[in-house]
């Protein structure tokens, strides 16, 4: 907290030590009330702040809670009455789920091998929002039946909706029959089947399965008239046994691990948003996929040589609430309430010898301070610095492929992005998801936009802000954190760190002339860039219950220096 409200200009921290290059140095941040907070800290990329574990003090005593030092700022982050409970509710039950979350935490060497869907549980969540597990909504039995970190499986509840209330998309090769093939045994379908027969024609309905949390708390009340009626039927739990993911709306079946991954809508406010699915974005999503995979596929640096993988969104199904559908001045969240999204799984694409870490465990440090980043490069016997310029090509190459040449901005944070490596931790290729709430284009028409669904409609914008979805999600929202973390375990420079990052993207320019027009218009190399503050918007809560979910990139407030520009005379980058 004290890093990322300094970051974000909300503390202002005093140096109380003179500076030594690359060392933690003193500071001190004055509250009202004359509280004083000591620390040690040093800079970094975007004037960033790393501050050393364990080293703050309030009134000269350790600093263990963070909700005190809430209280303590609380004027100068301008919360009061209601607002200021609901951070500190939102804060309790983050610090509640850590604490779970701790009290099983495996070594970085353990996680570093575990199978990608188990690990989850196991990660720390958003590195940049202090606030990033609160999950409100949900109450300490929620917690414990359906939170990441307790580790416990899920039966998904289905449901079957009239198609008058209801809209079904997939990719063409798969449609609505082959799904619930592949997705339910033939006794269930049977089952199911029969259950509809007692309200209708099963013809006359889509089936969808529905988180049970979302099924008790939302559809139960919400839809009890049109469970009344008959337009939406519970037909019961499947069979199949899934596993929560950090976003937990998110769920891999763990009993049959080839059957997709389902992204379920849950109304709990989790980080920035409610997370329920929005209609269009979800319908969109196998229209996305079918486009995307159709130009990677005509790329041999995107499908060949880099062989950059995209967990498509296959099919989905979208429910207009009857009545609330109808009133557009409600909140977003009333009207993204039922939907469910299928994405191809993750475990289906690897080799027997292949292992997949999703990016938000890299920087994973164990109870003995260990991280997973530097497991992996020491069990991978390469040098540091080759194993992250592999890494760094991998990641970075493909992006700027699609941002540059095709136009496409993902939101490559560290939960969509997938490093797969080899079983002695060599890194192979990344993968990447979030396709339907996740994909942006350039506002200007590139021939390739041509092959895209006309009834698909995807936010544009200029080059510079759809740059942002690199700077925002990869530069300063997880290369500035790999940077310290390679620093402090193994003697990596932060200044070599960005300049193997530099060489990257020069190298790329390089081989590619014909799109040096819209690179410069990027603007990746410009001396700074728009700084983005999460949390500023997240403690404000003003866009918890907008009528439209945030058509930004990201809050945005100042400017910080841009590593890509040039090396720090300093060398903090």
């Amino acid at each position: 907290m004290l890093g990322e409200l300094s970051y974000e200009g909300m503390f202002e921290p005093e140096p109380v030590e003179d500076e030594t290059p690359g060392a933690y140095r003193g500071w001190r941040l004055v509250l009202p009330g004359e509280v004083v907070y000591e620390f040690k800290a040093r800079r970094g990329a975007f004037d960033s702040w790393s501050v050393q574990p364990g080293s703050a003090r309030r009134q000269g005593v350790p600093a263990e809670d963070p909700r005190t030092l809430i209280v303590d700022a609380r004027t100068v982050l301008g919360l009061s009455g209601l607002r200021l409970a609901d951070v500190l509710s939102e804060l309790t039950a983050t610090v509640a789920n850590e604490a779970v979350r701790l009290q099983d935490a495996p070594s970085a060497e353990k996680l570093s091998t575990m199978d990608y869907n188990l690990a989850d549980g196991h990660l720390t969540g958003h590195p940049r929002l202090v606030l990033n597990k609160g999950r409100v909504g949900f109450s300490a039995v929620d917690r414990e039946s359906y939170a990441p970190e307790s580790g416990t499986d899920i039966q998904l509840r289905w449901f079957a909706v009239h198609r008058d209330h209801a809209q079904f998309r997939s990719v063409p090769e798969l449609g609505e029959q082959l799904l619930l093939l592949d997705e339910l045994d033939a006794e269930q379908r049977t089952e199911f089947t029969e259950r509809v027969q007692e309200a209708g024609d099963p013809a006359d309905y889509l089936w969808l399965p529905v988180h049970p949390w979302q099924a008790d708390e939302i559809i139960g009340t919400l839809y009890a008239a049109e469970l009344a009626s008959g337009l939406l039927i519970d037909l019961g739990p499947s069979r199949d046994h899934y596993r929560p993911h950090q976003t937990v709306r998110t769920l891999a079946n763990v009993s049959r691990p080839g059957r997709r991954d389902v992204k379920t809508a849950v109304s709990v406010r989790n980080t920035l948003v409610y997370r329920g699915l929005d209609s269009a974005a979800t319908l969109a999503g196998p229209a996305v996929t079918s486009w995307l995979k159709q130009v990677s596929a005509a790329d041999p640096l995107l499908s060949e040589r880099y062989r950059f993988e995209l967990l498509g969104e296959v099919a989905s199904v979208s429910v207009r609430h009857p009545l609330f559908g109808n009133l557009e001045e409600l909140p977003y969240r009333f009207h993204e309430t039922l939907g469910a999204l299928w994405r191809e799984p993750l475990l289906s694409t690897l080799a027997e010898d292949e292992q997949a870490l999703s990016f938000a465990a890299l920087p994973y440090r164990d109870p003995e301070g260990n991280s997973v980043l530097t497991e992996l490069i020491r069990r991978s016997g390469l040098a540091a610095e080759e194993w992250l310029s592999r890494v760094l090509d991998l990641t970075l190459t493909p992006l700027l492929q699609w941002l540059l040449r095709y136009g496409v901005g993902f939101c490559p944070h560290g939960q969509n992005l997938v490093l797969i490596v080899d079983q002695d931790g060599r890194p192979l290729r990344v993968a990447i998801k979030d396709f339907a709430q996740g994909v942006d284009l350039l506002d200007e028409e590139l021939d390739c936009y041509a092959s895209l669904d006309p009834e698909v409609e995807m936010l544009r914008w200029p080059a510079h802000l759809l740059a942002q979805s690199l700077f925002s999600s990869v530069f300063s929202g997880q290369l500035r954190f790999w940077a310290e973390i390679l620093f402090d375990d193994l003697d990596l420079s932060r200044a070599r760190f960005w300049e193997l990052v530099r060489e990257i993207v020069r190298a790329y320019r390089a081989h590619n002339p014909d799109v040096a027009e819209r690179f410069d218009a990027c603007r990746l190399f410009a001396p700074d860039v728009e700084r983005v503050t999460l949390n500023r918007e997240h403690l404000a809560g003003k866009g918890f219950d907008k009528v439209e979910r945030d058509d930004e990139f990201d809050v945005r407030w100042g400017r910080a220096p841009n590593p890509l520009h040039a090396p720090d005379p300093a060398g903090a980058w």
